[in-house]
Formats: structure tokens, sequence, C-alpha cells
């Protein structure tokens, strides 16, 4: 991706070299702080393709550049098929991209034409349309303040070896490795580091939300899903695609350059990257302030504050553990390093909010809630300010305060389908009557290939707008074709047109594409699905079939067993089909008055 202009400001920071009697100083070049929103997680950067809007996701474990074929689709991008032979590795396993290219692409100043992207199998999520990768930000040293919601492209001059933590205070501990690369052609960021006393190579991957150790390396260190204190932490996904199931294990000692934090819990995992026993996410990042020396191969980093590794906000677990540990100064202090002439105190309404988001990112939601409000008390007409705050208040169990300021968001914007989005899930417990109508506003603004459509169609459903939900499945298959979540789309498009009695040839092909992607053991909802459409037939003997064996799969759920009951009372089956309602019934009280919205009664 060619640069074509960065904007450099004339930001010097210079201090003394080591070497006596030196006639040169070090300076810092650098760039305009570059907004960064965390968004939980997930570093997100606003680029524009063509002129269009766009957010990425800050990835430095990942060498190029990616989008997902929605946002292809989306934004109506060439695609072409990439060299031979040509993989990419990841998480979950590899992908064999394609490559869009962008007439016209700008993110942080930088320009360039013809740029190209890798496109995989998935999407990203939340509206995120692809990830920036090394390519991008090995133009420069880089610094990364996520607390702060910024980070900064640097060009040291006459720094030789010179500690460039240049905000560091003269009493301040400041951590640094020395880093390497995989190849040219891989140029991620390696370091070593030790967990309990065994040596460690971490990969610093700001696009791994929560920092994972591979199962090898936890195994060398003591520790597997069996040892004591280990709980399960659900799945994670990479650009392979395939999850990647985790745990939550305690850990004696995490250490990297002179920092050691102590007693914490990490998540274990098979990551499936040769070369690298851990992935070190942005929760690392979060709680540090980081500087990326490309200049010379080191990264330098101070402690922001609270905990490392937080695995208390994941979900689910099973048993509450520990909060993640802050972390044990480096030796040595900050000595000799440049003295800051720049504030990063925020001193407007964007800084505010940057950093509130990123309060929120780490759970400190009171704080976030104090840096939002003083974002909307200095700018009371952006509404981006106010639809933060209303989550953070959603959060917090305010939903009345987060309706208000959702309602003064929308008088400010009405054309923003994320606010009504998300005013019509904070009212959904309620079934407010203006669901419906933010939800027709989400479907009239959004762009028809955009990843919340599938959330919206699950919308609709909940709302039993059975034929608007097929809808929104409709517009989400035709641009995820082949995302992970084809499966269980094709399942629930089958279920929601045999609920509203519409297409039920397509419902019919629906379950039975879904069948043969998705495991056996994960059948069970497909076969009732498809069990619904049968009986919409009158097929009722496959009705019975369906459900018996999605019983013997999911025997918690009432909904075969309801289905199957109706089937057998229409087959004239009377003590059967009274039993199997009966049975229903008990594990949901309300399930007949749910069927018989969708004109199903005994």
């Amino acid at each position: 991706m060619p640069a074509r202009a960065l904007g450099w400001i004339p930001v010097l920071l210079a201090a003394s070299l080591a070497t006596a009697g030196a006639a040169n100083r070090c300076k810092l070049t650098m760039s305009p702080q570059v907004p960064i929103r965390m968004e939980n997680l997930r570093p997100v950067i606003s680029a524009d393709i063509n002129g269009t809007e766009a957010r990425f996701i800050v990835d430095t474990g990942s060498f190029w550049g990616f989008l997902s074929p929605a946002a292809a689709a989306e934004f109506k991008l060439p695609l072409s098929y990439a060299p031979y032979g040509f993989s990419v590795y990841g998480v979950g396993g590899s992908v064999i991209p394609k490559v869009a290219t962008v007439d016209r692409f700008s993110v942080a100043g930088l320009g360039a034409h013809d740029a190209q992207f890798l496109v995989g199998n998935n999407d990203f999520l939340g509206g995120i349309v692809g990830i920036l990768g090394q390519n991008m930000f090995r133009i420069a040293d880089v610094e990364f303040d996520f607390a702060l919601g910024m980070l900064r492209f640097v060009k040291p001059e006459h720094c030789g070896d010179e500690m460039l933590a240049y905000w560091a205070t003269p009493n301040q501990p400041v951590g640094m490795v020395s880093v390497d690369w995989m190849s040219v052609q891989r140029p991620q960021l390696l370091a070593r580091a030790s967990v309990n006393g065994h040596e460690i190579t971490v990969l610093f991957d700001t696009g791994a939300w929560r920092s994972v150790l591979s199962l090898g390396a936890a195994k060398h260190a003591g520790i597997t899903p069996a040892s004591p204190g280990v709980i399960a932490a659900g799945a994670t996904f990479g650009v392979g695609g395939k999850a990647v199931t985790v745990w939550a294990a305690p850990i004696d000692k995490f250490e990297i350059g002179g920092e050691a934090i102590e007693h914490t819990h990490l998540l274990i995992g098979d990551i499936g990257l040769p070369g690298t026993d851990m992935l070190l996410g942005s929760d690392f990042f979060l709680a540090h302030h980081i500087y990326v020396a490309y200049s010379q191969n080191k990264v330098y980093f101070t402690y922001n504050g609270g905990p490392v590794f937080d695995v208390n906000a994941l979900q689910p677990l099973q048993a509450k553990s520990p909060a993640g540990a802050t972390p044990a100064a480096p030796p040595g202090a900050g000595a000799g390093s440049p003295a800051a002439v720049i504030s990063d105190t925020p001193t407007d309404a964007a800084g505010f909010l940057r950093r509130g988001v990123a309060d929120a990112s780490r759970g400190e939601l009171q704080q976030a809630l104090d840096d939002l409000t003083r974002a909307v008390q200095l700018d009371p007409h952006d509404p981006e300010c106010l639809y933060q705050r209303g989550l953070v208040y959603w959060r917090s169990r305010q939903p009345q305060l987060a309706l208000q300021d959702f309602n003064a968001a929308l008088a400010l914007d009405p054309n923003d389908y994320q606010v009504h989005f998300a005013r019509a899930r904070l009212q959904l417990p309620r079934l407010h009557a203006g669901i419906e109508d933010d939800l027709d506003a989400v479907d009239r603004l959004a762009p028809a290939e955009v990843d919340p459509r599938l959330a919206l169609g699950n919308l609709y459903h909940a709302i039993g707008q059975y034929a608007a939900a097929v809808h929104q499945y409709d517009l989400w298959i035709a641009s995820h074709g082949g995302d992970l979540r084809l499966a269980a789309a094709l399942s629930t498009r089958c279920g929601l047109q045999a609920a509203a009695n519409i297409d039920l040839d397509r419902a019919l092909d629906d379950c039975n594409r879904a069948l043969a992607k998705v495991p056996a053991s994960d059948r069970g909802a497909v076969l009732s699905n498809r069990s619904l459409v049968y009986l919409r037939l009158g097929q009722f003997d496959h009705t019975i079939a369906d459900d018996t064996a999605s019983i013997h799969l999911r025997p918690q759920s009432p909904f075969p067993y309801y289905l199957r009951g109706l089937a057998e009372l229409r087959k004239g089956m009377t003590a059967q089909g009274t039993a199997d309602i009966g049975v229903a019934k008990k594990m949901q009280p309300d399930i007949a008055p749910h069927y018989a919205a969708m004109g199903l009664t005994r």
C-alpha cells in the first residue's frame, strides 16, 4: 500500500545521547494523534474506501490488510485470485484468500491508489469491514495508547539505541523487549517472555481481543485444561474461521521486559501458529502505553493501571476467578528518557469520548461515565457522545438513562441506524411499542450487505415478525456464502419460513443444506426446524422422525416434543401426542400460545 501523504507535524522531543560529548540530540518527529475507538477490546480505526467511511480493526498480528467478503461486495470492489499456492494461516486454521483492489484508500493521513487487500471467508462483526496489518504500520515507529484512544506514527532521528518511551517520568518504570520478525513476508512482532519461569515466544497482536497461551506452552509450564482451577471459557475465532476452545487457567507468574504479573489468569487454547507460544492481545495493550520501535527492533512499554489479563469479563465462565493481576514494576526507571512536552490529558469532547470508550472496554464503568459526561458537556450536539454514554448506562443497569441518551442522539441524527438498533434491543424485554419502528429504520438505513442484518433478523423473530426476519436473513445469506455462521443462518431461515408458512420448498432446502454443513452432534436444532417444515407440508411421519432424532440430541428442548405431539395428534395417535405436548408444557408453560400465534394448535 504505497503512501501518498502522512501529514507529519513538527513536534520534536529531545534528550541527550548517552554518549558523552555527543553533538547530536535524539529527536522524535510525530504525526498527529490518530483516533482509536475501543469497541469492547477491539481497537477500531476509521478509514475511507472510495469516498465512503469504513471501520477497520488495528491488527499488529496480521502481516497484511484484510477485508470481509461482505465488505468487498458492499463497496463493489473487483476481486482477483491470489498467486497459486498462496494461503494465510491464523487461529482456527487457514484460508485461501482473494485479492480486492481499492481505487482510493486513506487512513490516518495516509493515502493510496489501487490499494490491495486480502479477502478472507468471514466477517469481523459489529460493522467492521476488515483489519489493517503490518504492511501499514511498519512505515515508521508506532506509539499505541489505547487507554487514551489514540496511536501516533513517530520518526526518530539521531537516537541510536536511546530509550524512546518519551512520556515516561523520571521515576516511572519502563519495560523493554527486543523483537524479531517471522520473515519479510510475515513481519509480525515476536518477543521473549516467560510463564511460570518457562521461556515462551509471544506475538504482539492487537487483533486478538484477549491474550491466549498455546496449549503446548501451557503444558510446558505445568498447566493443562484438566489442571486444578482451570475453567472452560468458551471459544475464540481467527482468520481460519473455525472455533478454538479456550480455558481460563491460573498462572503463578507472567514476565516480559522486566515486568512481572503474578497470581493471574490467562486463556489457554490451541492457537495453532508455528513459532508462537502466546498472543499478547488488546487486553495487554489497553493496560500499557506501548512504543513499537521498528527503528531499533524493540518494544517499550509502561503500565497504565488496572488489570492486565482480566478473565472476569469472559462469557461463559462457570465459576468466578480472581481478577487479572496488576504488574509489579520492572527494574530500572525511565532515567535518561526524552522529556515529554505533549500532554495526553483530553482537552476536547473527542478526547474524552475516546478515553471514555476505552474506560468502558476495561470495565471501569463509572470512570467511563465521568469521561463521557464530560464529552457531552463539551459538545452537547455530538450524537456519538450521547450514544456511547447510553451504552455505558445500559451496561451499568440504568436503562432509563440509557434510553434518554439514545432518544437524544436520534433527535440529533435520526439516520444513525446503530442507535435505532441499540434502542430496539434495550426495549425488547418490555416489548415497547416503538421497537418495530426502530427495526424498520435499521432495515431502511443500513447497507444491505452489513453483518448486523443477521442480528436484525433475530430481533424481528423475537417480536413475531417472521416474514420480516426472513427478509433480513435473505440479505445476509446473499453476502456471506463463506461465513462460518452460514449453516446456523440457513437453519434459522428454514425455521422462520416454516413459522411464517412461506416458501416451504426453499425452507426444506435450507435445512437440508444446513444438515450437510454441521457435525452430527449439532443437528438437533436443524432437525427441529425441518420437522416444522414437514408439519406444514402435512408429512407427519417425517415430522415425527426428525423430532425423535432431535430429542435424542437435545432432550432438554421443549420444541421437538411439542411438534412431535402435534404430528402424532394429526395422525390419530392421541395418547402419544397428548403425552408429548404435556412434556413440552412442563418444560415451557407458554409454548402453546407460541405455536398458536403461528396458526398451529391442537
